[in-house]
């Protein structure tokens, strides 16, 4: 057998995102308020940039098209950033003999910080439940392995403090290689249901023990049932019957049938009444005890205007973000020919910096823009006559649209805001599946959700709605749903069951 060393030649197709396409995708996903951070913090760090005492009009041009060009994220030059013969006007030639770097080239750090840092916004407000639960994570002692299992079930954390699979329609490529780890893809394992905790491998059992370990109690569930029980285990006296209750009859305790809890654990009705009282204190939105959450303050990026009846525009609001160029001084810097070779090249390494930083500000805003003109064009009945006409869509379906991946469609929505005659919305509050009905038509998901919160809203206390009562009350609306689909809908409005909705006189 040969074990010496041998050369072998293949072929492999790989593709290296440039420091200005990886900052431009950074910028995508940042939402109003961190992208004003990130300008104030490149503009105290880069003496070249500076920004415009007043807004610039031409930015502010209600009438300016959307460009869609060949341009891709991160290399988007449909916007000349300094117009030729204007005063911040470069002599290109002259720049171009002294050095121009090449824009796939590395930054070079002039100043021995992490670039990334100009782009990391400090938290400017209270803190959110991820960074609540990280800031406890580093209070335990635990293996690296374990840790990290933890804060990825730290981002798997819903705002009402459960636990819930990652929608994988959603993930980006850096998180889907993150689940190629086997620990997470185990967790995942865990929670889709498709593995028991208690088989899982001791790092994963560890890792939701602590998590679940944290305050608020309740927090990291991944059910009401596991809900109620952290916090039962974790207050002092509390009582074992209601416990018992829990741990073997809590499917009977969600149809409050207490004579069957009571013959089943052989104790008396007015026993099991008194421990279902007991079990109201608990609380079945851990995450809602979370005080500390910021309450963001909205800034749209957008605003849709009735032009004529039934016609629409998109508007990019621009008048909040400060319209940014090149510093003067500096720029005769680079012509002065008594200038040290160094001096230069400082401001060579600068100027590229706000050109490339200038641009992600610019493709940031145009994406969005042609984003937005999507939904509206795909979207219209919703503008027109109102959110309960919103259609089945689904990131692809925009993506085919303009021409880009899911994945950047999924930034330019996630955290922006658009002002519409019908309030301000998320942008990825218009994607929604959708349900087949008989008619071969599909009915959105949002309509059904209002349907099911308006129903449960007017209902009789006393004698609530069952899933399958709000199933007949939809199909008599002309809403097909199945009973399944309106359960599943309901837990998402974080509406319990008829059950614990019932008002006992």
């Amino acid at each position: 057998m040969d074990l010496g060393i041998q050369l072998k030649q293949g072929m492999k197709l790989d593709q290296t995102l440039s420091p200005q396409m990886l900052q431009s995708i950074k910028m995508l996903q940042m939402n109003s308020m961190e992208l004003e951070t990130a300008i104030s913090q490149e503009l105290e760090v880069n003496p070249l940039l500076e920004m415009d005492e007043t807004p610039d009009s031409r930015l502010e041009s209600l009438d300016a098209p959307v460009k869609e060009s060949d341009a891709r994220d991160g290399d988007d030059n449909s916007h000349d950033l300094m117009e030729p013969g204007s005063e911040n006007s470069i002599d290109w030639e002259q720049y171009m003999e002294d050095g121009f770097r090449n824009a796939e080239a590395p930054y070079k750090d002039l100043g021995g910080r992490d670039p990334d840092d100009d782009l990391r916004p400090e938290p400017t407000r209270g803190l959110s439940m991820q960074e609540i639960l990280r800031n406890q994570l580093r209070e335990w002692k635990r293996p690296k392995r374990i840790v990290k299992i933890v804060e990825y079930l730290i981002d798997c954390v819903g705002d009402d403090g459960f636990l819930s699979p990652a929608d994988k329609n959603l993930l980006d490529k850096e998180n889907l290689q993150e689940q190629e780890n086997p620990d997470i893809a185990e967790v995942e394992e865990v929670l889709q249901e498709k593995k028991k905790l208690e088989d899982a491998s001791y790092p994963v059992q560890e890792a939701f023990h602590v998590l679940q370990s944290f305050t608020p109690p309740g927090i990291g569930a991944r059910n009401l049932r596991e809900c109620f029980l952290i916090q039962a285990y974790r207050i002092p006296d509390f009582s074992p019957l209601a416990i018992r209750i829990l741990e073997e009859e809590f499917d009977d305790l969600k149809d409050l049938r207490y004579a069957s809890i009571a013959k089943a654990l052989n104790v008396s009705t007015e026993d099991v009444q008194r421990a279902v009282r007991e079990l109201a204190q608990l609380s079945p939105h851990p995450g809602m005890q979370i005080n500390n959450t910021p309450t963001q303050t909205i800034t749209p990026d957008l605003q849709v205007v009735e032009t004529e009846p039934g016609e629409f525009k998109v508007v990019m609001r621009r008048d909040h973000f400060p319209h940014l160029h090149i510093n003067e001084t500096y720029r005769k810097l680079l012509q002065n020919p008594n200038a040290s070779k160094k001096d230069k090249e400082y401001v060579r390494e600068k100027l590229n910096a706000a050109n490339s930083f200038i641009k992600s500000v610019d493709n940031r805003h145009s994406t969005i823009e042609l984003v937005m003109n999507a939904i509206l064009k795909k979207q219209h009945d919703f503008f027109a006559k109102g959110p309960e006409n919103l259609k089945p869509m689904i990131l692809q379906d925009i993506a085919d649209e303009i021409h880009r991946d899911p994945s950047t469609v999924n930034r330019a929505t996630n955290g922006k805001y658009v002002d519409t005659p019908f309030g301000v919305y998320e942008l990825k509050q218009f994607f929604s599946s959708g349900i087949a009905q008989e008619d071969g038509s599909a009915l959105g998901s949002a309509k059904i959700l209002d349907a099911i919160k308006e129903l449960v809203a007017n209902e009789d206390r006393t004698a609530p709605l069952s899933d399958q009562a709000i199933t007949d009350a939809l199909e008599k609306s002309g809403m097909k749903v199945a009973r399944r689909t309106v359960a599943k809908y309901r837990e998402e409005l974080k509406i319990l069951p008829a059950r614990l909705r019932k008002t006992v006189k």
